[in-house]
């Protein structure tokens, strides 16, 4: 009997200790889970990666200064060849030359920059807005780099034959992009090399839309019957744009423009060539486009210039007083989609009336 009661005590004990034993168990399984034990990487100072921190591209090390596809340098080749070095995402244009500001324009950006006489001052551009840029003092040749340097860009933008030599003592400052523009084709994708470099693909698409229906739609409603000419200078020693130059290789595809392109380049831009007037009245055209370079307030018009010579009288465009002197800034200079679309606007509204006075295609 005493036996058994041992026995029965003994088992009594032993359940409890095994009971014992199970919560305890299970108190250190819970403190687990709250509180993990330290792993390598928290025990040498570092911070175990998280799901967010991968998914958002860091590094194993969870290093945020490693830089994403987007922010990453890129390196394009300019139109002498020169590689440069850009970011990833450009913000900062500063431009000496006017399809740079054409094409922010396009985009809905701003340059940072822009020489006295730019585009950016028109109404269709900036207007009194471009006031609050930096202006590029020191003339279209050699514009100031203290100007330039103000304005803290992230590339600037020049024109082949003009700026090239401008490289080295921007070497400090920004990269150097040299652009050549020969034609719309041209223009077009210096628009889309903007757009990629700063993230608006969408709007530079937008804007070659726009360009390339409105040229579609004055090739098609265009009475294409009236020969015109465009000619530049400052004074009584001119030239004329082509049809191998830009805006003349335009209007060749919308109205007759019997000025073929000459053997070699010249003039302010490829396809122009010195005339005279004595050439121009053998062909004799209906209408006269006429930019005029001002180099200071006392300018004069270079109609009122010809005024003088007896075979600017004879020319029918001047007996029929169809000549017009247009904004040299766009026509000449702006080189870019908005501006190109601007020419078309004016000239077809001037040679054709009748038919497009008063609308924009």
């Amino acid at each position: 009997m005493l036996n058994a009661k041992l026995n029965a005590g003994f088992k009594w004990i032993g359940a409890v200790l095994i009971m014992l034993l199970l919560l305890a168990g299970c108190g250190q399984a819970g403190d687990e889970g709250a509180n993990p034990a330290p792993t390598d990487a928290a025990s040498s100072g570092e911070t175990a990666p998280s799901d967010e921190a991968s998914a958002s591209g860091t590094d194993a090390e969870g290093d945020p200064s490693t830089p994403s596809p987007e922010e990453a340098n890129t390196t394009i080749t300019d139109s002498t060849g020169a590689s440069i070095e850009l970011p990833g995402n450009v913000e900062r244009v500063a431009c000496l030359t006017e399809i740079c500001v054409d094409s922010l324009a396009e985009l809905g950006l701003e340059p940072v920059a822009v020489v006295p006489d730019s585009i950016a001052f028109q109404p269709e551009f900036f207007g009194d807005q471009a006031s609050s840029f930096i202006q590029i003092g020191g003339g279209f040749m050699e514009p100031s780099l203290e100007d330039i340097a103000k304005s803290q860009p992230d590339v600037v933008i020049g024109l082949i034959g003009t700026h090239d030599m401008l490289r080295d003592g921007l070497g400090n400052i920004a990269p150097l992009y040299i652009v050549e523009v020969k034609t719309y084709e041209d223009s077009i994708s210096f628009l889309e090399m903007m757009g990629t470099w700063t993230g608006r693909e969408s709007e530079a698409a937008a804007a070659k839309d726009k360009f390339l229906d409105k040229m579609n739609d004055y090739k098609q409603q265009t009475p294409n019957n009236r020969s015109a000419l465009i000619m530049y200078g400052a004074d009584v020693n001119f030239g004329i744009d082509t049809a191998g130059s830009l805006v003349g290789s335009l209007l060749s595809e919308l109205t007759p423009y019997p000025w073929p392109a000459p053997v070699e380049d010249g003039g302010h831009q490829a396809g122009g060539m010195a005339y005279s007037l004595e050439k121009v009245l053998e062909t004799d055209p209906d209408h006269i486009f006429i930019e005029t370079f001002s180099f200071g307030p006392d300018s004069q018009p270079l109609s009122e210039q010809f005024a003088a010579n007896p075979i600017w009288s004879k020319l029918k465009a001047v007996k029929n007083n169809q000549f017009t002197e247009v904004r040299t800034a766009i026509w000449a200079n702006g080189r870019g989609t908005r501006s190109l679309g601007i020419v078309m606007d004016e000239a077809m509204s001037t040679l054709y009336p009748d038919t497009f006075k008063g609308s924009d295609q």
